[in-house]
């Protein structure tokens, strides 16, 4: 009875030894990506286990806890199931990295337990951190619509993109001149007016500052789309100064001003042909131009087409209008495309002035009158030259 009672006892013992140095799934890669690790961004983890027992590991668990200079995104336990004799499994997990990491190796704490060994065994394994580098990128401008001949103050926004701070910021304006083969020098549409720098004490990472320059807009220039270098230059945490261009885009175009005058009337009867004068007084160009008229009476030629009207500059067309109104109006619908190729309508009313009409009768009877005195002196000149003849 004492020895069934003690082989018991040892059985438990052994047992109980058993479950208390009861293997573990092995660890036996890991891949992140990216890689090595960015302070302030996040980096996708991706753990490989291999049980290397003649024996399936039940309810296996992984679990990374959050230590310096690690976030666990989601979750922070992932539970990965049974994993068969000899078998494998992978596991994934969001890590953030947090902005203030140096740039060297870090470990990371990694638990794995099973339902035999709930504790759990933790291993650290290294995690590379490297990039620690300021990056300043222009996000944004005030504005990105210039017109000719305008100055104005452009507010740049600058944002540090990096993942430490950057020092004695300094933004230019460069020159982008171009110089053509005989050696004569173009200028730039657009330039900059005053001062071409300005300077920021420090950006911190993710934070944005804005500066301000002045640009001035050649009065001649040509209406289409622009590209601006901008420079700058800053000082990393060890002091090395980074240099780095940003092109911002700038359309410079112009409102069209469209309007119409009446150049030339003339009525004969009810009918009157008019000529209309059309203007541009804007700094934009109208395109695909479209005239169609209507008035107080009937229209000759009611839809006409112009095509384009440069800045500063006029056409005519003309027309009839047949009416015994004693005001005369006609409307102007004018359908063109700006400068930003956006179809516009503008509608202009015009009066003709007040004229008196021209009768065709009267000259018809004058034309006779103007005959018969005619044929009388042919006549009278004709009797004279018989009665001559007879003597």
């Amino acid at each position: 009875m004492k020895k069934t009672t003690l082989l018991t006892i040892l059985l438990t013992i052994i047992l109980l030894m058993g479950v208390a140095f009861a293997a573990v799934p092995d660890i036996t890669q890991i891949n992140y990506n990216p890689s090595p690790a960015i302070p302030g961004t996040t980096t996708t983890l991706l753990i490989q286990l291999e049980n290397n027992e003649n024996i399936i590991q039940k309810e296996v668990t992984l679990e990374i806890k959050n230590e310096y200079p690690f976030t666990i995104k989601e979750e922070n336990t992932k539970n990965i199931g049974d994993i068969q004799k000899y078998g494998k499994a992978l596991a994934q997990f969001i890590v953030y990295i947090d902005p203030s990491a140096e740039n060297k190796t870090y470990e990371i704490p990694i638990t794995t337990s099973t339902k035999d060994q709930p504790n759990g065994i933790t291993r650290n394994y290294p995690i590379i951190i490297s990039g620690k580098e300021p990056t300043l990128k222009i996000i944004n401008i005030s504005t990105e619509k210039l017109i000719p001949g305008e100055e104005k103050e452009i507010t740049f926004t600058i944002q540090n993109v990096g993942t430490s701070t950057a020092y004695d910021i300094i933004t230019e304006l460069q020159e982008d001149r171009t110089i053509t083969a005989s050696g004569a020098i173009i200028e730039r549409e657009i330039t900059p007016l005053g001062a071409a720098t300005t300077h920021i004490e420090k950006i911190m990472p993710s934070e944005t500052k804005t500066t301000t320059l002045k640009i001035s807009v050649n009065r001649n220039a040509t209406l289409k789309n622009y590209t601006l270098p901008v420079k700058i230059s800053y000082r990393n945490p060890s002091g090395t100064r980074i240099t780095d261009t940003s092109y911002i885009g700038f359309k410079i175009s112009g409102e069209v001003k469209l309007d119409a005058a009446i150049k030339e009337t003339k009525t004969i009867g009810n009918q009157t042909e008019i000529t209309i004068e059309l203007f541009n007084s804007g700094e934009g160009k109208a395109e695909y131009t479209m005239i169609e008229i209507s008035g107080n009476g009937t229209i000759d030629k009611e839809k006409q087409f112009i095509g384009s009207i440069e800045p500063n500059d006029i056409d005519s067309i003309k027309t009839k209008l047949t009416t015994n109104e004693e005001t005369k109006t006609i409307t102007l619908k004018i359908t063109y495309q700006d400068s930003d190729a956006k179809t516009k309508t503008k509608t202009i009313e015009l009066t003709l002035p007040h004229q008196e009409k021209t009768n065709e009768q009267p000259n018809l009877i004058l034309n006779l009158i103007i005959l018969i005195v005619i044929i009388a002196i042919v006549w009278t000149g004709y009797k004279k030259f018989i009665k001559k003849n007879k003597k």
